[in-house]
């Protein structure tokens, strides 16, 4: 019994880093798409002389894109 108890705590610690990489991707994801309605403010806003829109969209896209990188890196190949 112990045994299979063993094998099921090495399976679960070695998916921890998988949920935590497709967590980081998700989350990223989901910034980016956001990040496409602060868009449509960056024209008007730079248009207007204030560059609150833009330093939020180059910001937030930063973010988004590092999640995914390293959502990337952590959740490995998805075939192994």
């Amino acid at each position: 019994m112990s045994g299979h108890q063993l094998i099921r705590m090495e399976e679960v610690q070695l998916g921890g880093n998988e949920n935590k990489g497709n967590l980081m991707m998700t989350v990223g994801k989901l910034l980016f798409w956001t990040d496409l309605i602060f868009l449509a403010f960056v024209y008007s806003s730079v248009k207007s002389g204030s560059l609150v829109y833009p330093l939020w969209f180059l910001g937030q896209g930063a973010l988004a894109l590092t999640l995914l990188i390293i959502g990337r890196i952590k959740r490995g190949a998805l075939t192994e």
